[in-house]
Order: C-alpha cells, then sequence, then structure tokens
C-alpha cells in the first residue's frame, strides 16, 4: 500500500514539476518555492513514516540515516525557502548567514550516515562472530 502512494506521488511530483518547468523555462533560473516544497515535503513524510513503523516493529535499522535526513531536509527546506532573502545573522566579528547553517546541517547529515554505516557494520561483524 505504501509503495503505491510513493510511486504515485513520485510520478505526480515529477509531471507536475515537467510541466511546471515546460511552461516557465525561466523558474530553471530562480529559486522555485514550489519545487523545493513538494519535493522536501514527501522526504519528511516518507521518514517519519519509517521511523514510527520501525518503532512499531521494534526493530530500528536506518535510524540514524532518517533522523539525519530529517533534520537536513527540514533545515534545508526553511534556509532554500527564504532563499530569495539575504539573511545575515550578524556581521560583526564576521559575516554569518543562513547558508553556512545549511553547511553545517549537511556535515550534521553526513555523520548521521557514518554513524549508521558504523552501527550496520557493527550488527554485521557481530553476526559473524557468533556464526
Amino acid at each position: 500500500m505504501l509503495k503505491r502512494i510513493m510511486v504515485i506521488v513520485f510520478v505526480s511530483v515529477l509531471l507536475f514539476l515537467g510541466y511546471q518547468y515546460y511552461s516557465k523555462p525561466s523558474l530553471y533560473w530562480g529559486f522555485n518555492l514550489v519545487e523545493i516544497a513538494i519535493t522536501s515535503i514527501p522526504l519528511l513524510f516518507y521518514a517519519v513514516y519509517f521511523i514510527i513503523s520501525n518503532f512499531k516493529k521494534h526493530k530500528h535499522n536506518y535510524f540514524y540515516f532518517c533522523n539525519g535526513l530529517i533534520i537536513y531536509v527540514t533545515s534545508s527546506a526553511g534556509i532554500f525557502l527564504s532563499g530569495n532573502s539575504d539573511s545575515v545573522i550578524f556581521t560583526e566579528p564576521f559575516l554569518l548567514d543562513f547558508w553556512f547553517f545549511n553547511s553545517l546541517f549537511y556535515i550534521l547529515y553526513q555523520f548521521m550516515i557514518y554513524k549508521e554505516w558504523k552501527t550496520l557494520n557493527f550488527r554485521r561483524e557481530t553476526k559473524k562472530k557468533f556464526q
């Protein structure tokens, strides 16, 4: 059921964005707020659903990955949706804008992927030791 919904959402987003870029090619050169929202929201819903379904099954595979994805996509979508503004938090003693936080959350996301890889690799190694 969920796989069918995911395919339907994927195809409808793809068709909608294809039509939007076909009808307005100028959207290629600016922040397309609709595209950012319409691609980020399904990812967030899928990741939250995956975490909730794993809690019900008492399986915690890809837990760090999904949490990192939720944190990064939420922060990144917020930053990109405000992308047309040059938001600067402070300028003295150095320039700090919202794009710095996007890089910071991306590094956090990469760390969560690494932590997930270490967890899965540790499970695999311990399973081999007991066999």
